[in-house]
């Protein structure tokens, strides 16, 4: 009589396997597509925060340029007076007011510009008297961004109480 040898193998063991490495497929395809999302967010809002930079960049550019038109304008005027100098330092004093406020302090004018609701971006220009010809009107002192609103920190602490 010869001895059947039996199987070590259960059908359902295969069975087990497969289902085990679907669930693990598809949990692990959740949190690839979860962290996609999450990327994708963070790259909009960095695009959209790099947008609005470049965009209060660009205005206080435009703004720069016209106030160096003013500049040029008031050291025309300074010229012909006895002393220019002193001359163009009392009309820099009235310069207009363009898309943003001009301040004008010990021959310091800033001016800024909103890059979003809690932020922008200041301007800070040393006014000069151009002793040659080519020397600049001003010279840039700060161009920063500044934030608006007050910082809180989180000081609430989750610690571990038995009790």
């Amino acid at each position: 009589m010869k001895k059947r040898q039996r199987s070590l193998s259960v059908p359902g063991i295969s069975l087990l396997l497969l289902i085990f490495l679907t669930l693990c497929l598809i949990t692990f395809s959740l949190l690839s597509l979860s962290g996609a999302s999450a990327d994708e967010n963070l790259s909009q809002r960095a695009a959209d925060r790099t947008l609005s930079y470049y965009e209060a960049d660009s205005s206080a550019n435009d703004i720069l340029v016209q106030t160096n038109e003013y500049l040029a304008e008031y050291l025309r005027e300074a010229e012909e007076s006895s002393d220019p100098k002193a001359r163009y330092l009392e009309l820099c004093k009235e310069l207009p007011s363009a898309d943003s406020v001009y301040t004008l302090e010990d021959s310091i004018l800033s001016f800024s510009v909103s890059v979003t609701d809690n932020q922008i971006l200041q301007v800070r220009l040393e006014l000069t008297y151009p002793e040659e010809p080519d020397d600049t009107l001003y010279r840039i002192d700060s161009w920063k961004i500044i934030n608006t609103r007050e910082w809180t920190p989180d000081t609430h602490l989750n610690l571990y109480n038995p009790n």
